[in-house]
């Protein structure tokens, strides 16, 4: 069985370490890497079988011989050319892929793919390895990817090397015939098989025939009923069928499971697992699954997760692992992307306040201007993953963002009204800080008589055009807000008590005869505001966002 997994140059990985206690399941979103790993250790055990049939374990000037292996025969990953197996695309001799394997057996060798040409690579050990350890080492892998179907005939092939071909191009259906077949073969891999099959679904296995140009494999619901191709059973069965039976067919084997969640609804999830580990356990094998099933992940120990975000490692306690069934449901690559290139998250109520925030750093040409523009990573602070989800707070997608980044700064900008519970922090440059406008909201600061003229001036037109609408709006503000007119950048309890987004700006703009005026148009008044209009406290959480994000 396998202790460690060293990758170097394969793929997603320049380098990368995992360590193995057992059996293990690595968790994580799409496109994280999972796959890659399993792929890794598949690649391994063919290029040491392939190189194990040049019979020849000297070495010969310092290293050690090298075997040729054509594109087609590469069964461990399915590739159009060789050049897309290493990371980046750097295909050059100089720099072959690593993939070295530690053995809880004791033994360690890593395997070099070395570039030749887009058809061909060769494979050797690398030089450190012992010969004799070449001689005895056994690794035998099986990669199992997601069920997609079973065709609907299947003859029986007479070699591995064509399973495991096939296998390589992602066609589990092709070949679930023929390892039923296998099992049969063994009467207590079958027994065993079957009796799995029953107590899940309570279906009977029949012994497949392979006495025909295809192969014959049926079930019966109940002992009374018709008989029925597999092929014809849900995708749930078949998915269920197909990793039993690679088990069954696998003896002392690793066992790259890919998703084996595929086709399962959320009872057969939670078995699932617990049903692998147990045949494992009796096949002497050994499992490696890729799964991002909340399900399976809930039922696995937290010693045998391996979390897949950014790098993987290992979980640390059951707290993380709740984590990390949340961090499933709301974050998407984008946001693992941006928690590992971005200087800090930034919590907001609208996407609204970021251009208000933009146009006033541009304004008092403030270095947030960059921040806020070029390096910005910002979600709202209660926000929905997908259409019809309840919210998720910042504060939970922020501790899920901890799992890809630990040191990810954090800073939640809150209206006056928002969240009164949530007491306001210092600025430290680490963890989740929060800070509140004094006034309601961040369009209270757009509330100053020369800037809303201007910005009428700009929808109506200059001169006489827009006369009468300013004067319109000036007298709305002698009216309701004279104190406003004669210091716009005071304290008001109607900018600290009302939200102006909705009940003073649309009724300023109302007033002097503009109308159809969006929320998402208030930054244009931002924009039009000159340094000395902008409220001193504007400047204040500014500097906060640079300080928050250690910038």
């Amino acid at each position: 069985m396998i202790r460690r997994v060293i990758i170097r140059r394969f793929k997603r990985f320049d380098e990368v370490v995992f360590d193995l206690p057992g059996h293990i399941v690595l968790a994580g979103p799409n496109n994280t890497g999972k796959t890659t790993m399993l792929q890794a250790v598949a690649a391994w055990s063919l290029t040491f079988n392939r190189w194990k049939q040049l019979n020849d374990f000297h070495r010969h000037n310092g290293a050690y011989a090298k075997a040729p292996i054509a594109r087609q025969a590469f069964s461990a990953v399915p590739l159009r050319t060789f050049d897309l197996l290493w990371n980046k695309r750097q295909y050059r001799k100089q720099e072959p892929i690593e993939i070295e394997i530690h053995s809880q057996a004791g033994w360690k060798v890593t395997m070099e793919l070395i570039a030749d040409s887009t058809e061909q690579v060769y494979v050797r050990p690398k030089a450190d390895a012992d010969p004799a350890v070449l001689r005895a080492a056994d690794l035998q892998t099986a990669f199992v990817p997601p069920m997609t179907g079973l065709s609907t005939e299947e003859p029986a092939y007479r070699n591995r090397a064509t399973i495991n071909e096939l296998l390589g191009q992602g066609k589990p259906g092709d070949v679930i015939r023929n390892l039923l077949v296998e099992a049969h073969q063994a009467e207590d891999a079958w027994r065993e098989l079957t009796d799995s099959i029953k107590k899940l679904f309570g279906y009977e296995i029949l012994p497949p025939d392979s006495s025909g140009a295809y192969i014959t494999a049926e079930y019966q619901p109940s002992a009374a009923s018709a008989r029925f191709d597999i092929a014809s059973a849900g995708s749930g069965f078949q998915q269920v069928l197909m990793l039993l039976t690679f088990l069954y067919t696998h003896h002392g084997s690793i066992l790259l499971i890919d998703e084996p969640d595929a086709h399962l609804h959320i009872i057969l999830q939670d078995a699932i697992y617990s049903e692998l580990r147990s045949v494992a356990q009796k096949q002497s094998s050994q499992l490696i699954i890729a799964t991002h099933s909340e399900v399976i992940i809930n039922t696995v120990d937290v010693r045998n997760l391996c979390l897949f975000l950014d790098r993987p490692r290992p979980l640390l306690n059951e707290q993380e692992k709740g984590r990390l069934r949340t961090a499933l449901r709301i974050l998407t690559n984008t946001d693992m992307m941006l928690a590992l290139t971005a200087p800090g998250v930034l919590y907001v109520e609208d996407y609204t306040d970021i251009d208000i925030l933009r146009e006033w750093a541009k304004q008092l040409a403030h270095p947030a201007y960059e921040t806020l523009t070029t390096k910005l990573f910002w979600k709202q602070t209660r926000w929905q993953p997908r259409e019809g989800a309840s919210g998720v707070k910042s504060r939970d997608h922020y501790d899920c963002l901890k799992l890809v980044r630990p040191d990810l700064p954090g800073l939640e900008l809150l209206d006056r009204d928002g969240n009164p519970h949530q007491p306001e922090t210092q600025i430290t440059g680490s963890g989740l800080q929060v800070l509140r406008w004094k006034r309601y909201e961040i369009e209270s600061y757009l509330v100053h008589l020369n800037s809303i003229e201007r910005f009428i001036e700009q929808q109506v037109g200059p001169g006489s055009l827009s006369e009468e609408h300013i004067k319109d709006a000036r007298a709305y503000f002698e009216r309701q807000m004279p104190g406003v007119i004669e210091d716009p950048l005071g304290e008001h309890l109607i900018l600290e008590g009302v939200k102006a987004s909705e009940r003073i700006i649309p009724a300023i703009l109302n007033a002097a005869g503009i109308h159809g005026v969006e929320k998402r148009d208030f930054y244009q008044i931002a924009a039009l505001m000159r340094p000395e209009e902008i409220h001193p406290e504007v400047t204040e959480k500014l500097d906060a966002i640079q300080k928050a994000f250690r910038l």
